[in-house]
């Protein structure tokens, strides 16, 4: 495990204990970084930059770590690294805040109810969040095929990007059709295998 992953999941641990100088800590190391993650995300949705909103915004972001016994924290599974999802946590807290600022509000200055929330926000972008998922999803596919074997890619590509069936997948790959459902049934078990390591 790489020292710095290893020193923030301490420090997590610690703060999720109620350690007040591994929240101090906490705070220390990331403070530059949230705060430039609100300022970057209202900067973006074309939002005034208020020294007070965005010293709110900040405490926001730290409350919402902290609350409910540091239930975001815990629920944290080290899939992307402590910082990422900070700067996420981050966006989302002040995409929070704008959504509840965005009564009559779009982004090029007109009012358009007819205009989904989301859309007004992201101007049909992806929210952090997602993005942040659709990374994770990549690393897991390149994960999964990493473990399989040529064979099994070609039946992973048969079966869930033409979506063939089992006998015209025999047919190609010269077999029986039970042979093709024992090879589904070994591809479904890594897979599972390789997106288990992930939750």
């Amino acid at each position: 495990m790489k020292t710095g992953l290893h020193d923030d999941i301490k420090l997590v641990e610690r703060c999720i204990s109620q350690d007040k100088k591994a929240w101090d800590t906490f705070v220390e190391k990331y403070n530059r970084l949230i705060s430039h993650s609100i300022v970057q995300t209202l900067t973006r949705y074309f939002f005034p930059l208020e020294n007070q909103i965005v010293e709110d915004l900040f405490h926001s972001v730290f409350l919402s770590l902290i609350e409910d016994n540091c239930k975001k924290l815990r629920q944290f599974r080290w899939r992307c690294s402590l910082s990422s999802w900070l700067h996420v946590i981050a966006a989302r807290v002040t995409i929070d805040y704008l959504r509840k600022q965005s009564t009559g509000f779009s982004l090029n200055g007109e009012t358009d109810d007819e205009i989904p929330l989301k859309d007004k926000l992201t101007n049909g972008n992806p929210l952090p969040d997602e993005i942040l998922e659709h990374k994770e999803e990549k690393v897991i596919f390149e994960q999964i095929k990493k473990s399989l074997t040529k064979r099994e890619l070609i039946f992973l590509e048969l079966y869930y990007s033409r979506e063939l069936s089992p006998f015209e997948i025999s047919r190609i790959l010269n077999t029986t059709e039970n042979n093709v459902y024992q090879l589904k049934n070994l591809v479904r078990k890594k897979m599972k295998k390789v997106v288990g390591k992930f939750l």
